[in-house]
């Protein structure tokens, strides 16, 4: 199933759909756990308290900052397609024709490789300047399951 507003050609098929990482669950903890310091504080030490509601309110809006837009961002492959779409006011939907991709690569930075199969995809096409269409001005595509989107990328490429 297609993330909403992907624009699809007639019988498309969506084969996988991946985001970018973002460590949002353990900030999310963080953030719990100095409400939670701030109400135990409330009593004894009210210096403390508006401390760390103060970290607190910061880290939320941080967090609800970068989550908006991440939320936005999708890498969809298609039987006929690399598509990415970003924005949330703006939105953006970029496409590359498999048959375009002539060389395609990953990579696994360390330690971020080890969370959620975090990688870099690498893609090269025919074509000028069709790097810059596909993610705004490069052609890595930074996402999570970056293997099995490499692996699905790589089975629609080959003739059966």
């Amino acid at each position: 199933m297609a993330p909403s507003g992907i624009i699809l050609e007639p019988n498309e098929k969506v084969i996988l759909a991946t985001r970018p990482l973002f460590l949002w669950e353990p900030l999310v903890i963080i953030d719990i756990l100095l409400l939670v310091l701030a109400l135990y504080f409330t009593s004894t030490q009210p210096t403390l308290m508006v401390l760390f509601l103060a970290v607190f309110v910061l880290l939320t809006l941080w967090l609800v900052v970068q989550w908006i837009p991440w939320s936005a961002k999708w890498y969809v492959l298609t039987d006929r397609r690399v598509i990415t779409k970003r924005g949330v006011l703006n939105r953006t939907q970029a496409a590359m024709l498999l048959d375009r991709v002539q060389d395609a690569s990953i990579s696994h930075p360390f330690p971020l490789s080890m969370i959620r199969d975090y990688g870099v995809l690498h893609l090269e096409s025919a074509g000028e300047h069709a790097q810059e269409r596909l993610e705004g001005g490069t052609h890595e595509l930074a996402m999570t399951g970056s293997t099995k989107f490499y692996q699905a990328l790589t089975d629609a490429q080959t003739p059966n």
